[in-house]
């Protein structure tokens, strides 16, 4: 087949290829800026609410401390030293109330403790706080007004998935037959030799666009699967919370004591005595081992 008449056929399906991938390009672009503008007007939302202070505590963490902490100032509960938290005051009457899910939970799972206990082993194997903490967390984001959410995927349909794989046949088979034509043509003269080689130079383009798409779509899968969505927004605007007022409200002694009962999840015999640091060698001259001591505590990683 004459050179030239396979350039005029395979150049222009190149600039379509080609021109293809130039608009998935963009299109990659144009959802990437929508996804961060989306994202800015979701953090704008949620920057205009007012949150409950145990609801953004929960993002941090802090949920457990800041119930405490309320409990500690109302004067239900005391915390030592040692990080051992026992019921006190008010709290000992199983009739009262602090008026919030989190704090009321709390004070429930110390009452069915009915001894000293730590505040790490509250949060950690204590379910049905556990439970209460998530029913108070559902319903308290369920009543949230919430921007309307994107799907989490960009699929183009199963009609553009058909028609994708129909033009690839197209252009394999174009390539098929080209590439074959161009083996078999002897040519002849300036203006055919520069067209075969326009025609190979062509066909070796559109292998590349073959293998660009592909990449194309898996970058934008990609980032489909870790674009900011209206929970990371929220997560963001929790995380940038003041710190719960009855947390800010401590002073630096009871926050300590807090602390080391919030990370501590074993029992509160295993908490170290006042005033011995934490690891201590309890083998050493001047201090006889204690019975049910030990010298390094599990620890909350936080």
């Amino acid at each position: 087949m004459d050179p030239i008449t396979l350039a005029a056929f395979a150049l222009p399906v190149t600039v379509l290829l080609y021109g293809h991938l130039a608009l998935l390009a963009l299109r990659s672009c144009r959802r990437r800026h929508a996804d961060a503008e989306r994202h800015r007007a979701d953090r704008a939302h949620y920057d205009t609410l007012v949150l409950d202070p145990y609801y953004a505590a929960e993002f941090r963490s802090d949920e457990t401390g800041a119930a405490a902490a309320r409990l500690l100032l109302d004067g239900l509960m005391s915390i030592d030293g040692r990080g051992v938290v026992r019921l006190d005051g008010a709290g000992l009457d199983p009739h009262h109330r602090v008026g919030h899910p989190v704090p009321d939970a709390l004070l429930d799972a110390l009452r069915r403790e009915g001894g000293p206990v730590t505040l790490g082993r509250i949060h950690h194997l204590d379910t049905v706080y556990g439970e209460a903490r998530d029913e108070f967390r559902r319903e308290y984001h369920a009543r949230l007004p919430h921007p309307p959410d994107v799907p989490r995927r960009w699929g183009d349909g199963v009609t553009a998935a058909v028609l994708g794989c129909a033009g690839i046949a197209v252009v394999v088979a174009q390539w098929s037959f080209c590439g074959i034509a161009l083996t078999e043509t002897d040519p002849t003269g300036t203006g055919q030799v520069v067209a075969a080689a326009a025609v190979f130079l062509a066909l070796v383009a559109q292998l590349g666009w073959m293998g660009r798409v592909p990449a194309l779509r898996r970058r934008e899968q990609e980032w489909a699967e870790k674009r900011p969505n209206r929970w990371e927004a929220l997560r963001e605007r929790c995380a940038a919370a003041p710190p719960h007022p009855a947390l800010a409200a401590l002073d630096a002694e009871s926050e300590r004591r807090l602390r080391v009962s919030h990370d501590h999840r074993g029992t509160w015999d295993e908490l170290p005595e006042e005033g011995e640091p934490e690891g201590a060698d309890e083998d050493g001259p001047d201090d006889a081992p204690r019975p049910g001591h030990r010298t390094e505590p599990d620890g909350v990683e936080r």
